[in-house]
């Protein structure tokens, strides 16, 4: 019983090695999906690396709203209170805005509205795109700006 068992795992394991060793790295990377193949493929990626971009940022959006409410709370017993408050309300509201600016964009962001022609899709993705750009440098502003702000 266990020859027949160790039989059928060394015809397995062979028949797996050989299923391999046919392709070559030539025609792997031809198939290979993350290779734009059409300026709509490209598009989509430029847009999906932008938003990966953006993304990569909201840990750090999250801790500067946190610090700039910590110094909002900070600054309510100052007496130049009226002096430092705007500016902090408003690196807040960036930051806020710039979060709420990547959530709506996932939310929207939808390939399925892409269209089914090469035009279509060139369109939509390219919109797509300049949208993230947008949001990205909302993000990077805001962040930039409570970095200043909190002296950093």
């Amino acid at each position: 019983m266990i020859k027949i068992f160790v039989s059928v795992i060394v015809v397995i394991m062979t028949m797996a090695c050989n299923s391999h060793s046919g392709s070559s790295g030539n025609e792997e990377q031809q198939n290979n999906s993350s290779i734009p193949k059409t300026l709509s493929d490209s598009l989509y990626k430029a847009a999906m690396e932008g938003h990966d971009a953006g993304m990569a940022k909201m840990g750090e959006i999250a801790r500067y709203q946190k610090r700039v409410k910590q110094k909002i709370d900070s600054v309510a017993d100052q007496k130049n209170k009226a002096q430092l408050q705007p500016p902090l309300d408003s690196a807040l509201q960036g930051l806020t805005y710039a979060e709420e600016l990547m959530n709506r964009w996932m939310q929207n962001f939808d390939p399925d509205k892409a269209g089914n022609s090469e035009a279509e899709k060139v369109g939509y993705y390219r919109s797509e795109k300049e949208k993230i750009d947008t949001v990205n440098a909302q993000i990077f502003k805001s962040i930039e700006n409570a970095k200043q702000l909190l002296n950093e």
